[in-house]
């Protein structure tokens, strides 16, 4: 008697494959905004692998709940600068939405993202002690083989991407810090002191290590400027008691100058 092949489960979907999903999802989501409503019901943040197209969708939501449309100007200022790859997230978000495909691919799209992360068990290996588990991928000799099948692929995505989100935020940090002394250094003269002048030196050497370990970083400068700035201004404003109007809206410096501008000190006129 010859037995029936035992049918194979379907394979797993591979990472590529589940990233090309959600640039599928991404620019229906941005070009018919009436497809959000059909597949929030299917999606939740935690479903997405990719932080920038994971932001198009939290940021849609808000943006419905508050009765606003849902355009990449307005997605824009509250997701990622960077895209997938480097280049600039206002030009891959209009690529998206520019050749998305129909809506009614949406909801298939949808459950295929769902589906994986089911599959996958999201954020399991976040449930475990970091370390722990960064050694078990390299112990167990698969990295060294390149027995990538073996790994957490996807799991070593998110880390490797949270190691670059980390040492963006420290950037971020450092220019927040230098901006807001360099607001108070030029809102209130007659206050200086010495440790604002030691705050703006040390913000300097920071940017500047970050950038010379990181050279990539300098493509990503201006969106760190402006992000740092925002917070940088309502910073200045709790410190020196003034309204946040006391400051322009907008940066008023340019990288050079925050990185170069002499600010003497002791001030001159306290040597005469």
């Amino acid at each position: 008697m010859v037995l029936a092949p035992q049918a194979r489960p379907p394979a797993s979907p591979t990472l590529n494959e589940i990233f090309e999903a959600e640039r599928g999802l991404v620019g229906p989501i941005l070009a018919e905004p009436v497809v959000y409503g059909r597949i929030s019901a299917i999606l939740t943040g935690e479903d997405w692998t990719q932080t920038l197209h994971r932001g198009v969708l939290e940021v849609a939501g808000r943006l419905v709940a508050d009765g606003r449309p849902i355009v990449p100007d307005a997605v824009l200022p509250h997701v990622g600068d960077v895209a997938p790859g480097g280049g600039p997230a206002d030009l891959h978000l209009a690529a998206l939405a520019a050749t998305a495909p129909a809506p009614g691919r949406a909801e298939p799209l949808a459950h295929r993202i769902a589906e994986a992360a089911r599959a996958r068990g999201v954020n399991d290996h976040l449930d475990r002690d970091l370390y722990a588990w960064a050694y078990e991928q390299a112990q167990a000799q698969a990295l060294r083989r390149g027995q990538f099948s073996k790994l957490d692929a996807l799991g070593l995505a998110e880390e490797i991407e949270d190691v670059g989100g980390e040492i963006y935020n420290r950037m971020e940090s450092a220019l927040r810090v230098t901006l807001m002394h360099l607001l108070k250094w030029d809102r209130q003269p007659d206050t200086r002191t010495r440790s604002w002048h030691l705050s703006i030196r040390n913000g300097r050497l920071d940017i500047e290590d970050l950038v010379e370990r990181h050279p990539s970083f300098r493509l990503r400068l201006p969106g760190a400027v402006a992000k740092a700035y925002r917070r940088a201004r309502i910073d200045a404003a709790g410190e020196t008691g003034l309204d946040d109007d006391a400051f322009p809206a907008e940066c008023p410096y340019g990288f050079g100058e925050i990185m170069t501008r002499p600010l003497p000190w002791p001030p001159e006129d306290a040597r005469s």
